[in-house]
């Protein structure tokens, strides 16, 4: 594998040496990985320009446009909080600057469990069960998810509603320490970490989940002081550090299995860590325009031959027909709470870019957030290992548009920090880089693979695609 990443690099600077903005020499000296497959906190371990790594179906590639730079005493890299924890625990790069359950389970067998990704505070279902125990941490093992908790009501709201709980497998929500009854009312979710890389390309409020960071500082800030169970107080000098590295880090696919090198000059601009690393916010198309068919988009690939019948060509063309799905396929988008704040309208015929309209990213350019049913249990169906909450608006409260005033979900999502009924079950869209390196998918981790991302979108909008369209769509995300 170290040959063939050496052998791309050098190809593409002999055969593109100008229009390549990439220090190759510097790449061909940091070979195939370039990174700890698992990076601990304060081992002042070289970040290289490039960190590349096996995923579930090429190479996933990180690049730090920052060149290769020392980490120790870096924030990024160093313990904030009193965990052993560092923000790169859990936004590793051998992850897409994430966390997957291969990595995950791997750690947790050469650590018999005392690794601090697993930390007790949100690395176990809760932290009252018994540590370094597997079942304790079955949500993180299993489904890639930590625990999120935060007061209830947050500071400063006044609720639309009110939470039972109505199913508690972790214990956490019911729990006399940590739970909605405790001395200090707390709610506990499980999401999975969203990536940290192309923030060029992210509005604000985009960062979260919830969207309760409407900055990279505000972001670092909170996930000190939960997930590394630090102060939060910062000095200037930590956060800046921490948010000019998140900025320089561009986070892609550049090889896959049967298509081959998707980085190679003359191939299409949105592939590839290197176009997004020279592109600015100023060059991207206004979403104002409408014509999405421009946003995500594969259009073409170098030495095409659209009749062979080699794996690699047959793979390629089915890239084009999923990009060309993903931006011209239309199905009506309904029952979609706060749509009109991604779509521009509360129901339409759209396509799967008219959420996922950021051209390089396939965020919302809103940075809006939006109720597509991923945590409501008529949508996603019963999730036995997370909670069931029921959510009761209040007489006097405007309902969810669509679910009313009572809601069963594992999730109120935005509602949290809002206290609004109509915000419930909301989340912000996010990334679509890198996924082969970060299953599984969905705010709870709910999509397994691909495959069951599309079937969800299949059924939940009566899409009707047809099964070559579903596997045309899973190919084209999975080179993004």
């Amino acid at each position: 594998m170290k040959k063939t990443f050496v052998q791309r690099i050098r190809n593409r600077a002999l055969l593109a040496a100008a229009a390549v903005a990439v220090p190759v020499v510097a790449l061909l000296a940091q070979g195939y990985g370039g990174s700890p497959i698992w990076w601990e906190a304060n081992t002042g371990e070289k970040m290289p320009l490039a960190a590349l790594f096996r995923d579930s179906s090429g190479d996933i590639l990180v690049y730090n446009t920052g060149g290769n730079m020392g980490t120790r005493g870096h924030a990024f890299f160093s313990t904030l909080g009193n965990n052993d924890r560092a923000c790169i625990t859990c936004h590793q790069p051998s992850a897409a600057m994430s966390v997957n359950l291969e990595r995950l389970n791997e750690r947790w067998l050469q650590t018999h469990g005392t690794d601090a990704v697993f930390a007790a505070i949100d690395g176990s279902n809760c932290p009252t069960l018994p540590q370094k125990e597997k079942s304790s941490h079955s949500l993180l093992l299993e489904h890639g998810l930590f625990r999120i908790y935060e007061p209830w009501p947050a500071a400063g709201v006044k609720p639309e509603f009110t939470i039972e709980v109505l199913r508690d497998p972790t214990g956490c929500n019911t729990d006399a320490v940590y739970g909605l009854k405790s001395a200090r009312p707390t709610i506990s979710v499980y999401r999975r970490p969203r990536i940290v890389g192309n923030f060029r390309f992210l509005t604000g409020g985009a960062f979260t989940a919830d969207s309760r960071a409407a900055t990279l500082e505000q972001q670092a800030i909170d996930a000190v002081r939960m997930h590394e169970q630090g102060s939060g107080n910062l000095s200037p000098e930590d956060l800046q550090q921490i948010v000019e590295f998140e900025e320089q880090l561009f986070v892609a696919q550049s090889r896959d299995e049967t298509g081959g090198d998707l980085t190679e000059v003359g191939s299409a601009d949105v592939l590839g860590p290197w176009t997004m690393s020279r592109t600015r916010p100023d060059d991207l198309h206004a979403v104002a325009d409408r014509n999405l068919t421009r946003f995500l988009a594969v259009d073409d690939w170098p030495y095409r031959h659209p009749e062979s019948t080699s794996p690699r060509d047959v793979f390629r063309e089915s890239v084009l027909r999923g990009s060309r799905i993903f931006s011209t396929r239309t199905f009506h988008i309904g029952e979609t709470a706060n749509l009109e704040h991604v779509g521009g309208h509360k129901a339409m015929d759209g396509t799967c870019a008219t959420c996922h309209n950021e051209r390089f990213t396939g965020v919302s350019n809103q940075g809006a957030w939006a109720d597509i049913g991923t945590s409501i249990k008529g949508w996603i169906g019963d999730r036995p290992e997370l909670p069931l909450l029921k959510i009761t608006c209040n007489a006097d409260a405007v309902p969810h548009p669509y679910l009313g005033r009572v809601i069963y979900t594992n999730d109120p999502g935005r509602a949290l920090v809002t206290g609004k009924c109509a915000d419930v079950g909301s989340f912000v869209m996010q990334q679509l880089r890198g996924l082969p390196a970060r299953a599984p998918y969905f705010t709870a981790g709910t999509a397994k693979n691909l495959h069951e991302v599309v079937d969800f979108y299949d059924k939940r909008f009566s899409a009707h695609f047809t099964e070559q369209e579903k596997q045309d769509l899973v190919n084209f995300m999975s080179v993004l």
